[in-house]
């Protein structure tokens, strides 16, 4: 997604709704975004939307292009349960969060039940509508195979935003959308309205919430399917102090410690971000600070794999062994708990951290790197007007 460089100078609150602002409908718009963004701010604590029911409303069609070239349209899967997403090509926020918990949410089915599933996504980028553009973002998160996404036309995205009540709009500079998830059963009707929260934790919670939907909708459920329907949510994990918790370390050995009475600058990454940039470069540069912070007696980096939006297990691995050896730690955030605690609302994420693992300055970085010249420069300013410099 393409966003502004801003700075927060304290951590940043959960986004409920949307890449960017969140907005309610016009008037004489449908209700369904508006009844669901009410319900999602009541139930925030949870960082899970339970959906709101869109009753049986009939899913427009649309026909539009795929990242393979080939036309699809919605009404050639009746028969099928389609869950619509709405993704930018280009995101970096909470679109993969979209795209992990919808391919999650199948999985949990079986087999069997998740050949009566059909994951489907239409492009919320007004400007980055090519079929390289989501066949990229495909490739990047790891659902060529998983995730029929579609693009077309500014003019034929639009009259299908219009369809669905999405809303999408370039604000100075940076994409903002309504980060909508339809379950549409097999007869084509609209049964339920999800909004994406942005928090890395309750990726699971949300994704058995949509598989939950999805098993009811069936029209053929299975024992497994059964079982997710009536399975109870987990408890959400508590991220109490989680700052100042260990994390795995991405090398297989031992653990990081993110606060050990010394100020550190955590940097949240994640392999996708090769859409956007040179990933194992940007990493390397982060050498060039780190050499720099301890000639001066500045925070040490940590860079923080992102690991519940990574397209595999092993994704980000390939990424470090590109990247060689660096001189600073990186851990993996295998839960998404340390950057729900943090706020972190894109990647890459910047957050400077004191000694009691508080978070005293943070940068939404996108998928722009920090400069490293400037990054040095800004973060002994900040400790000098904190007056830990």
């Amino acid at each position: 997604m393409k966003r502004l460089w801003w700075v927060l100078m304290v951590s940043v609150g959960l986004l409920a709704a949307g890449c960017g602002t969140t907005h309610a409908a016009k008037p004489g718009q449908q209700s369904g975004y508006s009844t669901a963004l009410a319900r999602v701010q009541s139930t925030t604590a949870a960082n899970v939307d339970p959906g709101t029911s869109m009753n049986n409303r009939p899913a427009p069609n649309f026909t539009l292009t795929d990242q393979f070239g080939k036309t699809v349209s919605l009404s050639q899967y009746r028969g099928k349960v389609v869950v619509l997403a709405f993704e930018d090509s280009e995101c970096t926020t909470i679109c993969p969060l979209t795209s992990e918990e919808m391919v999650m949410a199948k999985n949990m089915l079986g087999p069997k039940a998740a050949s009566e599933v059909q994951l489907l996504a239409v492009d919320a980028n007004p400007t980055a509508t090519s079929v390289q553009d989501v066949r990229a973002y495909s490739q990047a998160h790891g659902t060529m195979n998983s995730v029929l996404f579609t693009t077309g036309s500014k003019q034929q995205l639009s009259k299908v935003w219009k369809a669905y009540d999405i809303y999408v709009a370039i604000q100075k500079g940076a994409i903002d959308h309504t980060p909508g998830v339809y379950i549409i059963n097999s007869r084509g009707q609209e049964k339920k309205l999800y909004l994406t929260q942005m928090a890395y934790a309750g990726m699971g919670q949300q994704a058995e919430v949509l598989a939950q939907e999805i098993a009811r909708n069936l029209p053929h459920p299975t024992k497994t399917s059964k079982a997710v329907l009536h399975k109870a949510l987990v408890q959400e994990a508590t991220v109490h102090q989680i700052v100042h918790a260990s994390l795995p370390s991405a090398t297989g050995s031992g653990r990081v410690q993110l606060s050990d009475g010394k100020p550190h600058l955590l940097v949240f990454v994640a392999s996708w971000l090769s859409e956007l940039s040179n990933v194992p470069q940007q990493m390397r540069a982060l050498d060039t600070y780190q050499s720099y912070a301890r000639q001066h007696g500045l925070p040490s980096v940590i860079a923080v794999d992102e690991a519940t939006t990574e397209p595999s297990p092993k994704a980000f691995q390939q990424v470090l062994a590109q990247t060689g050896h660096l001189n600073y730690p990186v851990a993996i955030d295998t839960t998404g708990a340390v950057a729900d605690k943090i706020g972190v609302q894109d990647i890459t994420w910047y957050a400077l951290i004191n000694g009691q693992g508080k978070v005293i300055w943070a940068y939404d970085g996108s998928n722009n790197w920090f400069p490293i010249a400037s990054l040095e420069s800004r973060v002994k300013t900040i400790l000098a007007k904190k007056g830990q410099g």
